[in-house]
């Protein structure tokens, strides 16, 4: 049961990378470029993909009435991630998988209003659009020899050119400069975990055996193990903070034993563990008290 447990959070894990990465915000201001979807609003605007239309939608509210943006091109279909802050919209069409699997992304920028439309540039076996900053797209691609290993490219949205700026890494979370950026295993951990600096564009190492992180004011909250999940004897983490850029390392919570960390931030960290009988219990431990509480898996956060 414990084996299939693991399997079922290492799938959940999975899902998350490939399918709601997209979703989450970079800042949620009307100046600044976020992930698009249905269920967030970006300006003034809820902007998202029809899978059955193959069109990129806006509407106003909601659940209103959208209109359809722009459509994908002939022989292509739209990808599900869009960026944009409000007035111009950054998408992708994905071309078929040519003779070896491999496929291009072509990136176009258009304006809420339906003018300018414009393609940007294009990249070989791009997955998502995962960032934006002053000018410059971030991107996740696939490794053309392993599809599960994600690397992160850099678009400049004026000239379509494009340079690797890490290599197994992809965009997990955005804050202004600086991006969340961990391997796309599938696993929740342990995996190393960067922040990049997109105005150096240097990323630092914060962790070697890292679990999940997440920007909270302008910290850096993030677990790090120092056992091993899969040894058969369950593992234990830390749970430390650092700045922005990765520096002023500090660790608020010495040792909690547990399988894999959800959410962290000032306030609270969500992780799980299992009971004797191998069944999975979910826990939220407060950083200021100290002290766990079991939670229902209903109110669990990743």
């Amino acid at each position: 049961m414990k084996k299939q447990g693991m399997i079922f959070w290492g799938l959940l894990a999975l899902f998350f990378a490939v399918c709601l990465l997209p979703v989450t915000s970079v800042e949620a201001k009307t100046s600044t470029y976020r992930q698009c979807s249905r269920e967030a609003k970006t300006g003034k605007y809820y902007i998202w993909t029809d899978n059955s239309s193959q069109s990129l939608n806006i509407a106003t509210s909601k659940s209103g009435n959208s209109r359809v943006l722009t459509e994908a091109s002939d022989g292509r279909r739209m990808s599900y991630t869009q960026i944009s802050d409000g007035s111009t919209v950054y998408y992708m069409e994905m071309g078929d998988s040519g003779q070896n699997g491999n496929y291009t992304g072509y990136i176009f920028r258009i304006k809420v209003d339906g003018s300018g439309k414009k393609q940007i540039g294009a990249l070989k076996n791009v997955s998502m659009l995962t960032a934006y900053y002053k000018g410059n797209l971030y991107l996740s691609c696939h490794d053309k020899n392993d599809v599960m290993l994600l690397h992160t490219y850099r678009m400049n949205v004026k000239n379509g050119s494009v340079k690797r700026v890490m290599k197994n890494a992809c965009v997990r979370e955005q804050k202004g400069q600086y991006l969340l950026a961990r391997p796309n295993s599938g696993a929740l951990g342990p995996l190393a975990l960067y922040v990049y600096n997109c105005k150096t564009g240097k990323a630092t190492r914060i962790a070697k055996k890292g679990g999940s992180a997440n920007f909270s004011g302008n910290k850096i909250y993030y677990a790090e193990y120092v056992g091993d999940p899969f040894s058969g004897s369950g593992s234990t983490f830390r749970i430390r903070r650092c700045s922005l850029s990765g520096k002023g390392k500090k660790t608020l919570a010495n040792k909690i034993k547990g399988e894999y960390t959800g959410m962290l931030n000032s306030k609270y960290v969500y992780y799980f563990d299992y009971d004797s009988n191998s069944n999975q219990i979910c826990y939220r431990y407060n950083i200021k008290t100290k002290k766990k509480a079991k939670i229902s898996q209903e109110k669990f956060k990743w």
